[in-house]
Parts: C-alpha cells; sequence; structure tokens
C-alpha cells in the first residue's frame, strides 16, 4: 500500500487494522511467535483480552433459591410449618406440601412445591404456631435456577477485557481459568542529543519526559513495556535501533520531520519497513508515521511533548487494541460550554476539562506544552473553523483517565 497522509479517525481505523493484521499474521505463522494464548487463572486475567468466547459451565444461580429471608411456602395460608433451610444446605429432595412452610435464608435452595417466598418482614407466626401472612404479595422471592446466566450461553465474547466484575460472573458460572490474549511487548526509543535524563536541564538542553511515562501510557493501553531508551539523534543510531527491536511494537518520539537532522523516515526506509500511515491531519502531532518490518510495528511520533502524547493516545490505543483482538473503541461527543476558534486548515486536538456546563480547552495548550494535559479529562477534535459553545465534538479518551 501506499502511505498517505490520513485524517484522524480514517488514522484510527488503520492503525487498529493494521494491529489486527500483525496477530493474524503471526498465528498463521505457527506457534512460537508470541502470539499463542495464554491460560490464567481469574485473578490472573483481569485487565487481559479474552480469546474466544467466553462460555459459562454451570448456571447462575446454580439451584431455585430464596431471594429473601422467610418462609418457602406451598399454596394458599396459613401454612404449618417445618424445619428450617439455610444457604449452603443439599437441596431438598422432598416435596413441600400444600399448607405447608418452613423458615429459609437468602440463597438457600428452595424445595420442590415451593409456590413463593413470603419475606419475614411479611408475615408471622400464630398462636397455634401457624405462619399467618399478614401482608399481601404477588411476588414470588424465588430465584430461578439460570436467571441470571443460562449453563453454555456466552458470558462474554472474543475481545472483551475481563474486569473485576467479568471475572467475579464467571468465578460464579464456575469458571477456573480463561484463556486471553499475550500482551504484545513494546520498546520506546526517545531521540535526541538535546535529552537529558536528570536534574534541571542547561540552556539548549530538554529534560527527558517519555522513557518513564510512555511506557505507561503503552501497559494502560494493554502492551508489554519491556525497554525504554535514549538514542542519539543520528541516522546510524536510528536505524540501528529500529534494526535492532525485536519488539511487537517499537515507539520512538523525534526525528519524523523533514529537516536534515530528522531520520527515522530515511530510517525506516534504510531496515526495509513499510510505511503505512504518513502524517495525519492534525495538530498538535501532525508528523506521526506508522510502519512494519516483519514481526514489529513502528509508531513515529513527533518530539514536542504534546504532539507526542496526542500521537500515543490517538494512534497507539488502537493498535494495541488491534492485536489484542479488541473491538475499536466507539466515538462518542462532548458538549462545548464555551467558543472554541480554530482558523487554520485541519482538525485541532485539544485537552479539555469537563465542567457542568460542557467541555472546556484547558489552558497552556501548545505541541510544547504538558500543563494543560497534565489535569485533562480527556481530548476533543475540534475542526476546521472552529465550534460554538453547545455543539457536539468528538473526544479521544486518555488510558489514565475513567
Amino acid at each position: 500500500m501506499t502511505a498517505v497522509l490520513l485524517p484522524w479517525q480514517a488514522a484510527r481505523t488503520e492503525a487498529h487494522r493494521q494491529g489486527v493484521r500483525l496477530t493474524a499474521d503471526l498465528a498463521a505463522s505457527g506457534p512460537g511467535f508470541g502470539s499463542d494464548p495464554l491460560r490464567l487463572d481469574l485473578a490472573a486475567a483481569i485487565g487481559r483480552t479474552l480469546v474466544g468466547d467466553l462460555v459459562a459451565p454451570g448456571d447462575v444461580p446454580g439451584h431455585d433459591g430464596a431471594a429473601m429471608d422467610g418462609w418457602a411456602v406451598a399454596g394458599d395460608g396459613p401454612w404449618t410449618l417445618g424445619a428450617g433451610i439455610v444457604a449452603g444446605a443439599v437441596p431438598s429432595t422432598e416435596t413441600l406440601a400444600a399448607g405447608h412452610a418452613r423458615p429459609i435464608t437468602t440463597g438457600a435452595p428452595v424445595p420442590p412445591g415451593t409456590t413463593a417466598v413470603v419475606r419475614s418482614e411479611d408475615a408471622a407466626v400464630d398462636a397455634d404456631g401457624r405462619l399467618v401472612r399478614h401482608t399481601p404479595s404477588d411476588r414470588r422471592h424465588v430465584r430461578p435456577a439460570g436467571e441470571e446466566v443460562a449453563r453454555h450461553s456466552t458470558l462474554f465474547p472474543a475481545g472483551t477485557v475481563l474486569t473485576p466484575p467479568r471475572a467475579a460472573l464467571a468465578a460464579a458460572s464456575g469458571v477456573d481459568d480463561v484463556l486471553v490474549a499475550p500482551a504484545p511487548t513494546a520498546r520506546v526509543a526517545v531521540l535526541g542529543d538535546e535529552i537529558v535524563g536528570a536534574g534541571v536541564p542547561r540552556p539548549g538542553q530538554v529534560r527527558d519526559v517519555f522513557t518513564h511515562t510512555l511506557p505507561t501510557v503503552l501497559r494502560a493501553f494493554g502492551a508489554d513495556p519491556v525497554a525504554a531508551e535514549r538514542v542519539s539523534d543520528d541516522a546510524d543510531a536510528t536505524a540501528r535501533v529500529l534494526d535492532g527491536a525485536q519488539e511487537r511494537i517499537v515507539v520512538t518520539t523525534g526525528g519524523t520531520a523533514g529537516s536534515s537532522t530528522d531520520h527515522v523516515r530515511g530510517a525506516l526506509a534504510r531496515i526495509g519497513a513499510e510505511l503505512l500511515i504518513d502524517r495525519v491531519a492534525v495538530r498538535p502531532g501532525r508528523p506521526m508515521l506508522l510502519a512494519r518490518r516483519g514481526a514489529t510495528v513502528y509508531l513515529c511520533l513527533p518530539g514536542n511533548p504534546m504532539a507526542a502524547m496526542v500521537g500515543a493516545v490517538l494512534l497507539g490505543g488502537p493498535l494495541v487494541a488491534g492485536v489484542l483482538g479488541r473491538a475499536p473503541e466507539p466515538t462518542g461527543s462532548v458538549r462545548l460550554a464555551v467558543d472554541v476558534p480554530n482558523e487554520r486548515p485541519g482538525d485541532l486536538v485539544l485537552a479539555y476539562r469537563d465542567t457542568p456546563g460542557g467541555a472546556v480547552p484547558a489552558a497552556y495548550q501548545t505541541s510544547a506544552m504538558l500543563r494543560g494535559l497534565a489535569d485533562a479529562d480527556g481530548l476533543m477534535v475540534v475542526g476546521s473553523g472552529g465550534r460554538v459553545a453547545g455543539e457536539a465534538v468528538p473526544p479521544v479518551r486518555l488510558p489514565w483517565t475513567r
């Protein structure tokens, strides 16, 4: 394919497609290429992505049970009382005869013949030792077996992220372990001779803000970052780090523009990588690239901090989701609380804060600034010409917010 400048939504779709393609190609190559599913117990699998549909081995609940503390009754009252039934008891095989009742606790199995469970507060035992209802009710207060989950039904489809509530439901149905997608390994390479790793930078220097943050962003998306390094702003050094990477995803920052000191594009060509996305029509972040060689996808971001973060969120999230077999995130909308101008051609990506009146752009927003992003609730995309208060614009979720 010939890489072209893409609109931001098309670029996200393409990044996701390339992630799916990478996993499919690795799976077709046979076992041992890093795409083999992992079988993990439920606790270890939380946060992972299911491979294949998860089918319930049992009903939830597993028996007809009392939904309330009270009495299991058969027929109309008053009822003659029998022995009590508690949660955890072996289900009775003895039919409850009409006109009889048994005390029962929430969750306990109701005996055969039960027509309802009368709540403790709706009845009382009279002077003759019989149960008498004093509050009319047409509710049975019985949870039938399989009411929540039917045995052999699909709990969650392939591509679902296993959250704590989903793991709890799976456990309730009898699941012990699940097959999940392996997290794709990732490497971060920060390019630039001006970048220093500690302390206050001197004039002409800038502090490294990526080796300790981009791995966390990738991990939040579901990747497994295994290395982060600073690399000299040199054509040979750039080519070496791209050529030597064994990870499934390599993220670089810097060197993606067209000056004589920007070496990423040339390095990708030098190692034989196929350029898949050649810039995205947004600001900041326009000179971001996506390429692939063999079993590695290269996500190459601009060097300015906000531009790089925009690229990591716009393309990194869909790319990792595609590798894991997750569906793309749906595009929603946020309503603007204020007018947002955009006098230049192309889409403008802004960090925003949620307010009672709607979304408000954060302060301190240029491609070189991070302060606006630091307390943002999300990114929003404002088309050319701007938008006025009350209009809706598409947001992009930040992986570190919920």
